[in-house]
Parts: C-alpha cells; structure tokens; sequence
C-alpha cells in the first residue's frame, strides 16, 4: 500500500504508462500494488500450518495438501512440461487438473483478491481504478520488490470527486455471456427464482 506521495511520485513519473495512470498514480490517496508469488512452493509448509491448527479441514485433505499443492505449482518449464504431458495422457482415463505455468497460476489467483479488494473499497465508497499500464521492472525497483514477485497489477484507491464522465464503450452482454454451452444466447429466466423458492420449502421441511 503506498501511501508516501514522494513514492507516488516516483512510479508515476518513471514508472507508469500513459498520462491517465501517471495522473492516477500521483491523485490517488493511496495506490495498492499486487504482487504475484512465483515461487508459492516456498509457502506450502506455512498454509499447512495455518490449515493443520484451524481444525476446520478433514484430516484426509490435510494429509494430501503438501503433496498435491507441490504438483500443481510446479515451477520452471521443463517442471512444467513433463506434468502437462502426464496428467494430458491421465485425463483420457479421468479428469485431471491442467498445469498452467506458474505466472499464469500466480495472476489468476492475485486477480482474485484484486477483484475482491475492489468490491471491499466500493462498500466503503471509495473509488478505485485497477491499472496493468506500467514498466514492471522499474516499479519493483522503486518500492524494493524481491525478484521472487511479479507486480501483478495496480489500484489507485481515494474519493472520488465531481467530473463529467465519458462513459466507455463495453461489449455488449450476448457477445461474452452465454447459457450453457458456448455460444449459446443466455437469457434471464424468472423461473430460476421460482425454483430456489421450492428448493427452500424442501430444505425447511
């Protein structure tokens, strides 16, 4: 979380791409920088840790977290490469995961707590603006970023003041929604609340 507006400073002016992150960059009370782990391995033994002394997890789950947590987030590309060709040979007998490379793993799960960060803020109403514009080189070299993360992405974060806004074209909801396969138009059925509504009477009863 940066906070320091000499910091703020900094990243916008070499750092930041395009006059509107720079502008954001320096504007916002505060700008939160994501960081991707990429070598989340390193992790495993603390979350088991964490998850062991919780007590909400069952012990078989326990049990296969080390060893499926190191398989899934196998790190380097030959790693990488020999699991994606097992586990494509093992799915024509039954479903298994797809490795991804860990950048792609690591991001996805970042975006998460980016999105989930967003909505936190706006319940707060403030204001956010997630940015991917930027030379992530030079921003991990201002804020000190060990080479072990990757910066994921940025949010400006403050109040929003009064402005006239342009409203930004978006995709229209048939071109990325769809109902059931692919492709398919997805249409709001009222039908569906209708059949929660049973489903409730049948679990109350």
């Amino acid at each position: 979380m940066v906070h320091n507006p000499d910091l703020k400073i900094k990243l916008s002016e070499e750092a930041m791409l395009g006059l509107g992150n720079q502008f954001r960059t320096k504007q916002a009370s505060t700008l939160a920088v994501f960081l991707s782990d990429l070598e989340a391995g390193k992790r495993i033994e603390r979350i088991h840790e964490l998850e062991h002394s919780s007590g909400a997890r069952h012990p078989n789950y326990l049990g296969q977290m080390p060893l499926a947590s190191s398989f899934l987030l196998g790190q380097g590309h030959a790693a990488t490469l020999l699991k994606t060709v097992a586990t494509n040979v093992a799915s024509e007998l039954q479903p298994m995961p797809i490795i991804e490379p860990i950048h792609a793993w690591s991001y996805k799960n970042t975006g998460m707590a980016v999105q989930s960060y967003v909505l936190a803020a706006t319940s707060h109403d403030l204001g956010t603006s997630i940015m991917e514009g930027f030379d992530g080189r030079r921003l991990k070299e201002i804020l000190r970023v060990p080479d072990r993360y990757a910066a994921c992405c940025c949010v400006a974060t403050g109040y929003e003041f009064e402005e006239d806004y342009k409203t930004t074209p978006r995709l229209d909801v048939d071109e990325i929604v769809f109902g059931d396969t692919f492709g398919e138009k997805w249409t709001y059925s009222e039908s569906w609340e209708d059949d929660n509504d049973e489903n409730e009477l049948e679990k109350s009863a």
